[in-house]
């Protein structure tokens, strides 16, 4: 049976501290790979969203056969991800396709096996996306390989289908269940479950619980069919992105237990330092043979239940500072090199399908009231990164969003023995979270201008649940400095000279020597990134 990966090393711009451009991503790749460097068996070259040459491929299994002893396909594995829409955008995932085929063929080259056989295919809703987009590759594959002479009778490239939204999520269980006869020859599929586009769309909370609905789906699926369904976990080291850090490594693994496969993102290697990084991916592989939770129907039924609780007060409570945080985004700086935002807004309006999300929920009440905010909440979503960063920037951790109010709304309509449930069983990591975040939050309503009275009101609320920290004081210094500097850009004022110093951490002191521009916030957005050891 062939290796499952344990850490998947990603291109995400997640990190504080470093900028990663496109020239420094092979080695990257190379670096993500060795012991000395961070230990990971599996590298993501990402094609959604970002300027990744097709080349990329192939140049990092020429300087895998250059620079190591590693064999692609059996040592350490090279997996790509592809755009989520062929309608909208065929040409770049035709393209993604060819450059598999061109990595294929130097394998073949220098190792005499194909070396990568599996391809991420975000976005997927229906088993039917899953098998074109398998015909696809298969058909491209041989066109390709005729021209190369290549032998690609025995050549397949497995299809990894990315669920990264809450309707998705849900529905990951019906899903395969319709597409294991197509998995069931292999004996094995793998699976990506993303929080961060979910988390960004529908709050905190309703993706981690949706995340581990989805991880019980792939248990039931297996079992139901007689095959292994592989979870691949798309996390960072926020709470919002599911709290994936060395210090949290306990909670988070038994939080998640059942994940085969973690990603292990920019905002991990580069801000935590490759020993801890190490440390957390050993954690991880003593780890990935636990069983998953697996839920019956009346824990579905009461876990959806809250799901949609959280994601309506969640939305309701964006709603008001929505259009604030997109303006906010624009001054959030790319950590990576993307590509205009077309391809962005076509894959986020396919995950904001509200109409899937409503047919799953069966509460009328709470129907009526997410129809009713979700399109208020983000007309047009900035990328999460920015979202993140801009919330956590303006002292607005975006873990507080909704969450006193879903609370009390449980408790009113569940229970408080559901509340206590969700503490204590379903989701016993969500006070750690809140501890994390409240030493990021700023709770004046004069210098957090994200910050409205209904969403103090909820912050009030969470403290019948939960003691929060006392905030970071370098660090609610610093939140309310950039703050200031938006106020003044958001009225077009011309921000005022200051000087000043921050001790980022005991080591660094950070200055500010008469900043008035837009690069001096963007080294403020960075710099509290540096302090709660991530970007977003």
């Amino acid at each position: 049976m062939q290796k499952i990966p344990v850490a998947m090393a990603t291109q995400h711009a997640d990190s504080a501290t470093k900028f990663v451009p496109i020239r420094d991503e092979v080695d990257e790749a190379v670096r993500s790979f060795e012991v000395e460097g961070f230990g990971c068996d599996e590298y993501l070259v990402d094609y959604m969203g970002k300027l990744t040459p097709y080349h990329q491929i192939g140049q990092i299994i020429q300087r895998i056969h250059e620079r190591t002893k590693f064999v692609p396909g059996s040592d350490v594995f090279v997996t790509p991800r592809m755009v989520s829409s062929f309608e909208e955008e065929p040409f770049r995932q035709i393209m993604t396709i060819t450059a598999i085929v061109e990595g294929i063929k130097y394998c073949f080259d220098n190792y005499g096996q194909q070396g990568i056989t599996e391809v991420i295919q975000a976005a997927v809703t229906s088993t039917e996306e899953l098998r074109n987009c398998r015909i696809r590759c298969e058909d491209i594959l041989r066109v390709v390989g005729k021209h190369l002479k290549m032998k690609t009778e025995d050549v397949t490239i497995r299809i990894i289908p990315l669920f990264g939204g809450l309707a998705e999520q849900l529905s990951v269980e019906q899903v395969l269940s319709t597409y294991a006869k197509d998995i069931s020859p292999e004996g094995h599929a793998r699976v990506f479950i993303g929080k961060s586009e979910a988390a960004l769309l529908y709050g905190h909370v309703a993706s981690a619980l949706s995340c581990k609905v989805a991880i019980s789906g792939c248990k039931k699926t297996g079992d139901n069919f007689g095959v292994q369904v592989h979870p691949i976990l798309g996390c960072g080291c926020l709470p919002f992105r599911g709290h994936m850090t060395l210090e949290n490594a306990d909670n988070f693994l038994r939080e998640y237990q059942g994940t085969r496969t973690f990603t292990i993102q920019s905002g991990l290697r580069y801000d935590h330092g490759a020993e801890d990084t190490r440390a957390l991916i050993e954690k991880m592989r003593e780890a990935v043979n636990r069983s998953p939770i697996v839920y019956d129907e009346d824990q579905l039924r009461d876990i959806e239940r809250m799901i949609f609780i959280f994601a309506k007060n969640y939305l309701l409570e964006l709603s008001e500072i929505a259009e604030k945080i997109a303006v906010i985004s624009e001054y959030i700086p790319d950590q990576r090199e993307r590509l205009l935002n077309v391809e962005e807004v076509a894959y986020y309006r396919e995950l904001r399908n509200v109409e899937s999300i409503l047919r799953l929920c069966p509460d009328k009440d709470v129907k009526k009231s997410i129809m009713g905010y979700a399109y208020a909440a983000f007309h047009k979503p900035p990328r999460w990164v920015r979202f993140v960063a801009s919330s956590y920037t303006c002292g607005l951790p975006p873990e507080f969003i909704g969450l006193g109010t879903a609370l009390m709304e449980i408790s009113d309509v569940m229970g408080e023995k559901a509340v206590e449930r969700l503490f204590s069983e379903i989701y016993p990591m969500l006070e750690v979270d809140v501890k994390f975040a409240s030493k990021f939050l700023d709770r004046s309503l004069e210098s957090n201008i994200l910050l409205t009275k209904r969403l103090l009101k909820s912050i009030e609320a969470l403290e019948k649940f939960v003691d929060l920290e006392e905030p970071d004081s370098s660090y609610l210094i610093l939140s309310r400095l950039a703050s200031s500097y938006i106020k003044e850009m958001l009225t077009g004022k011309a921000t005022s000279g200051r000087k000043l110093a921050v001790m980022i951490n005991k080591s660094t002191v950070s200055h500010y020597l008469n900043g008035v521009s837009k690069e001096n916030l963007s080294k403020m957005v960075l710099d509290l990134g540096r302090i709660r050891k991530s970007l977003a």
